[in-house]
């Protein structure tokens, strides 16, 4: 985890980036962008990805950007603008503030395609945010709801009620979404498909074909080769 004293936006065209803010993991695959603020915390991995980055001044994120991260569609439009901005960068021109008129299109343009990328929300009780980390890095099958909520010394209705409370998710939700992000890390490293899904405790590959379905419309192999 990091900051940076500008603000910056990565269009990402091939690959796909696991990232990770102070409150939440986000996948984020190529055909989309992300702003982050100047000073937010952040952290990722990146599996095979290229794309276009810009910086932005701090004084320029305070008035102008959103104040927090956000993803967005990389649309064509968006994507012309990043590369003339990337082309001028290349041909060494000297450093200059973005001009007004082609910052103006970019940003209305951000508004206009807000995305909703798959986001694993991290619970802020501190024994339920180790516990439920620790156990997204393995992503046990065999840990049942009333295990997982006896190591964070609850009921398993206490840990419930918690949970939607800090999260906005069940646990059962949240569990699906933090396999699927596991999922693309073990990809990432060279797992096949049908080897990510018996990783993650499914009895084929069919059941982890159909998460990736459900929450990012693709198939995860074609999700893999972006």
């Amino acid at each position: 985890m990091h900051s940076h004293s500008h603000g910056e936006i990565y269009v990402i065209q091939n690959g796909h980036l696991l990232s990770t803010s102070a409150d939440a993991r986000w996948l984020i695959p190529a055909g989309q962008a992300y702003w982050v603020p100047a000073g937010t915390l952040h952290g990722g991995s990146l599996s095979n990805v290229s794309g276009i980055r810009i910086h932005v001044s701090a004084d320029m994120t305070k008035e102008l950007f959103p104040e927090a991260a956000v993803v967005f569609n990389a649309t064509p439009l968006i994507l012309a603008l990043m590369e003339r901005w990337g082309e001028e960068a290349e041909h060494g021109l000297p450093k200059r503030m973005l001009d007004s008129h082609r910052l103006a299109v970019l940003l209305d343009e951000m508004a206009r395609s807000i995305a909703q990328p798959v986001i694993l929300p991290i619970p802020t009780h501190q024994v339920m945010r180790q516990v439920m980390s620790d156990w997204s890095m393995e992503c046990d099958e065999r840990a049942s709801l009333d295990e997982l909520a006896s190591r964070c010394r609850m009921s398993r209705r206490t840990f419930t009620r918690h949970f939607r409370e800090e999260t906005g998710l069940s646990p059962g939700v949240w569990m699906q979404t933090a396999r699927l992000l596991r999922g693309y890390s073990l990809m990432a490293s060279g797992a096949s498909v049908t080897e990510t899904a018996f990783m993650l405790g499914y009895d084929s590959a069919t059941s982890f074909f159909n998460l990736c379905r459900r929450f990012t419309g693709m198939n995860p192999s074609d999700f893999a080769r972006k």
